[in-house]
């Protein structure tokens, strides 16, 4: 973890316990479960995307070295790519208790983004840049993109609803933390390589192909606020506003087929995924038991 989920958290609820103190006592008398949903859009920030590979060939598009091939003079490259997200779609599913004012819950939910993956830069391992020859005719034909961001979240949160302030409207606030389990699919990248002066020349070797769906398990903090309207006793209509923060996602990767192979059948390559921040508005529906 690169932030501390639990510490932004813990503020949030000594925030809720003083903008409930003053309300306690005038609230309304209240206990009881229910079941809830909400479906809504999300917005999930920029990501950044860092790899790095231990890979030891000098490829034939650069002046690093006279000679194609592996390379003593060579540790690995780096690699850095902005990810954009567009908006996309968000629901949830919930079971609580009412505690007089307060509310406890527990929320399974599911938020997924598009992602347009955008070049940055790729230097060698201790972070030196290439420059291609003039004159050079290879050209390496790259291609990289990824598909899409699904993060499925499991949460504990705890609500304070304003009672008595509206006649059938209950603003609240509330905090969260659980675990979000994030997917990032469809992850490619390959390079293909070809003279364009010299078609012929066979290039082949120096070819690389990767394509994987990424996985991992991080802590997720949320902050929430909202309104539930009562439309019956039972029944209440609300929106939700949720800001949800995550931990770094991290995968080690092989590749289909990289010229490495041939000097270390286990190569693999390591990404770094920054933390999705994100922020959904969700309609949603509760259902009141009583006790």
């Amino acid at each position: 973890m690169k932030f501390s989920v639990g510490r932004l958290c813990m503020v949030g609820a000594i925030m809720m316990v003083f903008a409930g103190s003053g309300e306690a006592s005038a609230a309304t008398e209240r206990s009881g479960w229910y079941v809830g949903g909400g479906i809504g859009a999300n917005w999930t920030s920029r990501m950044d995307q860092a790899g790095w590979n231990r890979d030891t060939y000098c490829y034939p598009d650069s002046g690093s070295c006279a000679v194609p091939g592996p390379s003593a003079d060579i540790a690995g490259y780096r690699w850095m790519y902005n990810l954009d997200m567009d908006a996309g779609t968000a629901f949830e599913i919930s079971a609580g208790r009412m505690f007089n004012n307060w509310r406890l819950e527990l929320s399974a939910g599911q938020r997924n983004n598009a992602i347009e993956q955008k070049y940055r830069s790729v230097t060698f391992l201790d972070r030196s840049v290439d420059t291609p020859p003039s004159g050079n005719t290879v050209t390496s034909n790259a291609m990289a993109r990824i598909d899409d961001l699904t993060t499925r979240t499991l949460s504990v949160n705890a609500y304070y609803d304003f009672t008595n302030v509206f006649e059938r409207i209950t603003p609240y606030v509330g905090v969260g933390l659980g675990v979000a389990f994030v997917e990032i699919s469809g992850v490619h990248f390959s390079t293909r390589y070809e003279d364009t002066a010299n078609p012929a020349r066979d290039l082949s070797e120096f070819n690389s192909s990767q394509d994987a769906d990424i996985s991992d398990t991080v802590l997720v903090g949320n902050f929430h606020a909202g309104a539930d309207y009562s439309l019956t006793d039972e029944t209440l209509l609300g929106v939700k506003l949720t800001y949800s923060l995550m931990g770094d996602i991290e995968h080690t990767g092989d590749y289909g087929m990289h010229p490495m192979h041939g000097q270390d059948p286990a190569f693999t390559n390591n990404n770094t995924f920054s933390g999705p921040r994100q922020v959904s508005v969700m309609f949603t529906l509760k259902y009141l038991f009583g006790d």
